[in-house]
């Protein structure tokens, strides 16, 4: 796999604020076309899609993950990136001023299924050549944001099949390291063990993987009775790969419901999610 190398700067100011907040302008945009885009928006800055890992979510249909948390990790990855004085507004959903444009690097392989780039994300002091195109071999890993967000605790492993064996099994090292170390929100993890009692449970009480959280969210807004939970969740289809056991399963099936009661018995490291449109 291909790792295409693009200098340029980050940018939140004026954006929602979420992991999907940063938007990347490259120096030279012509390096776009590296990528077979479905339907290029105009303009040169572009979401991002982190590679391996998922922040909690902090607007998402009107909801967000527990902010004590999320908040201070979304902090750091704007320190991580050198962004800093970063100003919220008052509803804590939007970045209203900050000092971004800080110069940095993204290593992509492809796009994802929603048009943005796949990245490991970089501050500007590592050895990349604006242009190159390297294997994974070639990336200063232990200097990738990606991965000191990981180390730090303050993201899920989010894995999807399109990601190489060497750099999935990289961040499930670590991940299992976190989780035994209960190192960040590992502390704070129910994934594999909750009880609904509302929407408050997600959004206020208890830390989950956040593809899940999604999942419930759109639950809460699409149905009246938590009886047709296991029902709704079924119909998402999430396909996912067991790495453990090398099986192909819906997360639905994976996913044991009784009445409010939703157990997830993997380890999230241990789950590989097929992309979807």
């Amino acid at each position: 796999m291909r790792y295409k190398i693009i200098k340029g700067t980050f940018h939140i100011a004026g954006y929602t604020l979420s992991e999907n907040t940063i938007k990347f302008k490259p120096v030279d945009a012509n390096h776009w076309d590296f990528f077979d885009w479905k339907k290029r928006s105009p303009g040169q800055r572009k979401r991002l899609r982190f590679e391996a890992i998922d922040m909690l979510e902090m607007h998402y249909k009107g909801l967000s993950q527990p902010r004590s948390f999320g908040i201070p990790a979304l902090e750091t990855l704007f320190e991580l990136l050198g962004i800093h004085d970063v100003v919220l507004s008052l509803s804590l959903a939007k970045v209203h001023s900050a000092k971004d444009g800080v110069k940095g690097f993204i290593a992509s392989p492809a796009l994802d299924m929603c048009d943005r780039p796949i990245s490991l994300v970089f501050a500007d002091d590592v050895q990349l050549n604006d242009g190159d195109e390297v294997t994974l071999a070639d990336l200063p890993l232990d200097q990738c944001v990606n991965v000191k967000l990981a180390k730090k605790g303050l993201v899920y492993p989010t894995f999807y099949t399109t990601m190489e064996d060497d750099l999935l099994n990289y961040f499930a090292e670590i991940a299992a390291a976190g989780r035994k170390g209960m190192v960040g929100l590992w502390e704070l993890d129910k994934t594999n063990d909750f009880t609904l009692s509302g929407t408050s449970t997600i959004t206020d009480d208890i830390v989950i993987l956040p593809k899940l959280f999604r999942r419930l969210v759109a639950f809460f807004h699409a149905r009246s009775d938590f009886a047709h939970l296991a029902s709704y969740l079924a119909q998402e289809e999430d396909r996912v790969l067991i790495r453990s056991t090398d099986q192909m399963a819906y997360l639905s099936d994976l996913l044991v419901v009784d009445n409010r009661n939703v157990r997830l018995p993997y380890a999230l490291d241990d789950l590989v999610f097929e992309p979807r449109g």
